[in-house]
């Protein structure tokens, strides 16, 4: 069982990730190696969940915007990793190791969370009605 840093899942409710952004996450997590290397692309996970092209697109990118996942490569050669603070390790002195080099470099990348508590609503849905 790997070790982590944060308790990312007493926050996940904040990040406002979609169902499917929830669930590649969870395939990340669970292939991950230590330090968050994921020897997966977006075809591999989707083999895994069977969610389709278009909406493992919109999830890594969502997960990606949010700083979970961090995408390197480019064009079809995307290879991802889980946000340093949120990755498992092996043991106690590897995480601490691995934060170590990261506070020196200017610390993990952040995780991004939406600034609104609450989803705005939809352009022309609800609003004033006129009462007769």
């Amino acid at each position: 069982m790997l070790m982590t840093t944060t308790g990312l899942i007493g926050m996940l409710h904040k990040l406002e990730l979609t169902p499917t952004a929830i669930n590649v996450l969870s395939v990340m997590f669970e292939r991950s190696e230590p330090g968050g290397v994921v020897d997966m692309n977006q075809a591999d996970i989707d083999a895994v969940l069977g969610v389709g092209q278009a909406s493992m697109s919109r999830a890594m990118s969502l997960l990606v915007d949010r700083g979970l996942v961090l995408r390197s490569g480019n064009g079809r050669g995307h290879r991802y990793a889980l946000n340093p603070a949120i990755a498992g390790y092996s043991s106690e002195a590897e995480m601490q190791k691995e934060m170590t080099q990261q506070l020196a470099t200017g610390g993990p990348p952040p995780i991004l969370v939406p600034e609104y508590q609450k989803r705005p609503p939809k352009a022309g849905s609800g609003g004033l009605h006129a009462v007769a």
